[in-house]
């Protein structure tokens, strides 16, 4: 076999392999993002609860400089 071969399967099969992760990815991707009805629920409840406090003055808030300052 001579090198030339040699180089353009090598080529193929890093290609393949790169296809391969990319595809593996995206299909990773398409999963983590898909809806899942009972989390939305959990979180909009989770909202709710903490808009609540916040109007009802019941959570104690912290200013955008305060944290800023902690985490300089």
């Amino acid at each position: 076999m001579t090198i030339k071969k040699q180089v353009k399967g090598s080529r193929r099969k890093i290609q393949g392999f790169f296809t391969w992760k990319f595809s593996s990815a995206l299909k990773l991707l398409a999963y983590l993002d898909a809806p899942n009805p009972e989390i939305d629920a959990i979180w909009r409840e989770e909202a709710q609860k903490r808009w609540l406090g916040y109007k009802t003055g019941e959570l104690k808030t912290v200013s955008y400089e305060a944290v800023m300052q902690k985490y300089k």
